[in-house]
Order: C-alpha cells, then structure tokens, then sequence
C-alpha cells in the first residue's frame, strides 16, 4: 500500500513537471518580437484671403459761359440805277434797316451769323424835328423817286408841342370832324406799302378813338381803327396793316373822335409807311 502511494505520487509529480515543460515551450514560441503601429496624421490648412479695394473718385466740372450780343445797324439808301428819273421793277425804292445780331462770342460777324432783321423798307416817315432843334411839317424820309406832302390837319391850325421825343404835330376841335392827312405821289416804278406806324397822345378832353383810311383814286376807305392814348409810350405805339400797291397818288387820312369839349388836343409823331420785303 505504501509502495501503491508513492507510484501515485511519482505519477502525479512526473504529470506536473511535464505540464511545466509545455508550458514553457509555449512560451518559448510567443518569445517574437511584438511590434505596434500608430499612425497620427493631422492636416491644419488655413488660408485667409483679405482683400481690400478702395475706390476714390473725385469729379470736377466747372463750366463758364460767356455769351456776349452785339447788334449792328447798317442803314443805307438805295436808288436809281438806271438815272430814268423812277424805280422799276428790280430796283429798290426805299431805305434798308438791317440789324444783325452776332451768334457767337467773337464781337465780330463771320459766315453763319443770323440775320435778325428783318429787312425793311422805310417809304414815309414824318418825325417833325428839323435836325436843328426846331419843328418842320415837311418828311424826313420819302421813296426814291416819289413824293409826299407836308403833314397838316383838316382846319390847317395846327401846332408843334413836345414829341416822342423832340417834336410833335397837334391839334384841337376834335369833337367835330377832324384830322391829319398828308399825301404820297409813288416813283415811276409804283410802291409796296405793309405797314403803318405812329404815336399818339390826347389830353384829359381829347379824342378817344382814332380811324386811318387811305383814298387811291376810288375815294377813302377805312384800314385801321384803335383807341388814343393818354400819354407817350415806346415807338412804336400803333402798328396797323394798310397792305397795298400804288402806282398813283394816294392820300391818307388819320381821324380822331369822342373829345368831351373843343379844346381837347391830340398830337401825333413817327409817323411812318413800310414795305416790308
């Protein structure tokens, strides 16, 4: 039974240590190296993009204009150009007023320029200042060639008080028939007539309605009527229309009515005929 024990414990111990061995043989086989990997990759990008645009305009506009308007008058006196004593077709009878006015800033007239007219042919013109100072009844301007009487009134009693400026025709008794009247004898050639102008003044008990009518051989013939005036005014005062042809003498009369008492006076002044080309 002892021998039984001690084989068991042989048996059991040779079991351990052969145990041990595997063990250790395993060991022995996990004996390698161990090698571990750790890969970190960690990537920062930043990018900053500042851009700044300043844009400073800065616009000055100044603009000067000068524009300066200089007005000639050139008068001249057109006459006979074949010396027969009257105006035909083709010539001009009268006296040319031609004002033109300068476009441009150069104080001078060039190609181009405006002819601000319009032309104008003077045919009468009563003014009544002798160029002395003085008082004349007599034109101071008449068609080339033609001719016209002296300014009077129908009583012939007239008087010179001041004009539109300088002198003036007047008379009184118009609160019955009453007017100025003078006479045109045309050139050879005849005449255009288109317009009539003068200036009036009546006083307090003067007239206060006038009346132009022109006989040419058919008896007279009224053209124009309008309203007198208290006092002088910028020339022309009365523009009115006698359109007409006149190869014969023509006389015009210029009437006047409603005067309160007889002493009431109306005077006239620039009193003018014009063709108008």
């Amino acid at each position: 039974m002892r021998n039984m024990a001690l084989l068991t414990l042989a048996a059991l111990l040779s079991l351990g240590l052969f145990a041990q061995g595997c063990s250790d043989d395993d060991d022995s086989t996990d004996s390698g190296p161990d090698t571990d990997t750790d890969t970190d990759t960690d990537t920062d990008i930043d990018t900053d993009t500042d851009t700044d645009t300043d844009t400073d305009t800065d616009t000055d506009t100044d603009t000067d204009t000068d524009t300066d308007t200089d007005t000639d008058t050139d008068t001249d006196t057109d006459t006979d150009t074949d010396a027969d004593g009257g105006m035909d077709a083709g010539e001009d009878a009268g006296t040319d007023t031609d004002v033109d006015t300068d476009t441009d800033v150069d104080a001078g007239f060039d190609a181009g320029d405006v002819d601000a007219g319009p032309m104008y042919d003077i045919m009468v013109l009563y003014t009544f200042d002798d160029g002395v100072g003085g008082f004349t009844a007599s034109p101071e301007t008449v068609v080339t060639g033609g001719s016209a009487t002296d300014m009077t009134t129908s009583d012939a009693s007239y008087t010179d008080p001041t004009g539109n400026p300088g002198e003036a025709i007047s008379d009184n008794g118009w609160d019955t028939t009453n007017y100025f009247t003078f006479t045109v004898t045309p050139p050879g050639g005849g005449m255009e007539v288109d317009t009539m102008t003068f200036d009036d003044r009546a006083s307090g008990s003067g007239p206060t309605a006038w009346e132009v009518l022109i006989d040419s051989g058919s008896g007279f013939a009224s053209v124009a009527t309008g309203t007198t005036h208290g006092s002088f005014d910028t020339s022309p005062m009365n523009t009115i229309d006698v359109s007409g042809s006149y190869t014969a003498a023509f006389t015009v009369h210029i009437e006047a009515t409603g005067a309160s008492g007889s002493t009431g006076t109306w005077r006239l002044d620039n009193v003018t005929l014009i063709d108008e080309p």
